[in-house]
């Protein structure tokens, strides 16, 4: 691995640390998440729809509740033994790698 490519790992891995995202709590820091969290569909369909094994893409315009959806997704997962939710800016990490390489 040459140093140009160490450092470039480097900067990408510092990158996940400085991470920006809403969390949706309330004056005490407790999650209010699932109190407000209102799915689109009735019986929660597209959240169980997100929960399946495959992939799945949310589209949608700024404010239509796509990251409010992923915390959701998130806190279900917490909820399940044997998953480590991971939340990564994608947009975060490819500008680092645009940029070092």
């Amino acid at each position: 691995m040459t140093e140009k490519e160490k450092n470039g790992f480097s900067e990408v891995a510092e990158s996940l640390k400085k991470y920006r995202r809403a969390d949706l709590v309330d004056q005490n820091g407790e999650s209010i998440l699932d109190e407000l969290y209102v799915d689109l569909l009735d019986g929660n369909i597209i959240l169980q729809k997100c929960l399946l094994d495959n992939t799945t893409f949310l589209v949608g315009r700024k404010g239509t509740g796509k990251s409010t959806i992923f915390l959701k997704l998130e806190n279900e997962y917490r909820k399940k033994s044997g998953y480590l939710p991971c939340y990564v800016d994608v947009k975060t990490v490819l500008g680092t790698l645009f940029k070092v390489f």
